[in-house]
């Protein structure tokens, strides 16, 4: 590996985040790995150029999403960039290349967007506070 192959990676890696899905452990590892090849090629801060803020490489996939929903025993129907999950009596609105979510309430007559926001812990959040309960001690 040369040096420059070294700046690269460092590069992608520090392109990883929380609100790209990350998780925490993969959050350090990268990290990890971006100090262990600064040590080994000898490359200080200032040579390491910044990630671009967003990129087509950087969109999630739906693995993420769909981890996010099993946790609460949610349902992800998705086609192309766009998906969606029954919430109670409410349904949850992703939009995959822009890492968007709205929650969509739905009347006689009426549909009406009530909270819309980016990210997937912005969703979990939200979930944790208005996804119905699971009582069951075990999952199907």
């Amino acid at each position: 590996m040369t040096i420059e192959d070294a700046l690269r990676k460092i590069e992608i890696l520090r392109r990883i985040s929380g609100d790209k899905g990350a998780l925490a452990a993969e959050r350090e590892t990268a990290y990890r790995l971006q100090k262990t090849l600064m040590a080994r090629y000898a490359i200080q801060e200032r040579n390491v150029p910044e990630a671009p803020v967003t990129t087509a490489g950087s969109r999630l996939s739906w693995s993420y999403w769909e981890e996010l929903l099993d946790e609460f025993d949610l349902r992800l129907n998705h086609f192309g960039s766009r998906g969606s999950a029954k919430v109670g009596n409410t349904v949850a609105y992703i939009k995959l290349d822009t890492n968007q979510w709205w929650i969509e309430e739905k009347a006689p007559g009426v549909c009406k967007i009530t909270v819309r926001d980016r990210g997937i812990e912005s969703l979990r959040n939200y979930l944790k506070a208005h996804a119905p309960r699971s009582y069951s001690f075990f999952r199907r």
